[in-house]
């Protein structure tokens, strides 16, 4: 038995093989279940964070500025650890200092690590960062930053703040940084 099949205007002769195969294809685009939409499943926020400087606070020769790092995001941010810290003058280069975790290297107590810090979303944290203004050498140039690139952690993006007053680093070159903790409630 030939069935004829029409087709924009023309008309065919097919075999009884064609029939059960065009009539396969035909049932299958009718009943096939309509294809969903491509799901994309929708990466989540990226985190925001806004690190800025406090003011710079000379006593007895050592010098501290706390940084604060707030949560912008939508979600818990956690960080764990110190800041990564670089030091650059008034043109935005960067000066060669040495970064330390902890504050031993300025000071004679600190603790170069801490407890991982969970931020929801509003919430702050805080680092210090400890040098001297001391000369040791007066062949060499006293350093004064001007700016601060600040990262919450290694690998992550860099933040440039300004610290209200510079950083006279004097001709020591060294900064101790302190981990992230939450700000103390007074």
């Amino acid at each position: 038995m030939n069935t004829i099949w029409a087709a924009a205007g023309r008309t065919r002769r097919l075999g009884r093989t064609a029939v059960p195969v065009a009539v396969t294809a035909l049932l299958a685009a009718c009943t096939a279940s309509p294809s969903a939409a491509p799901t994309t499943d929708a990466a989540p926020p990226e985190p925001c964070v806004e690190i800025g400087a406090g003011p710079v606070d000379g006593a007895m020769g050592l010098r501290s500025l706390t940084l604060e790092m707030v949560n912008c995001g939508a979600r818990s941010y956690t960080v764990k650890g110190s800041p990564a810290v670089r030091v650059l003058d008034g043109d935005r280069e960067r000066i060669d200092v040495t970064v330390t975790e902890g504050s031993s290297l300025v000071a004679t107590t600190g603790d170069a690590t801490g407890p991982a810090v969970i931020l929801r979303p509003g919430e702050k944290a805080v680092a210090a960062l400890l040098w001297r203004n001391t000369a040791t050498d007066p062949a060499v140039a006293a350093v004064r930053a001007t700016y601060l690139q600040v990262a919450p952690a290694d690998g992550e993006p860099w933040q440039t703040v300004q610290p209200a007053s510079g950083i006279d680093l004097g001709t020591t070159g060294k900064i101790g940084v302190s981990p992230w903790k939450p700000p103390s409630r007074r």
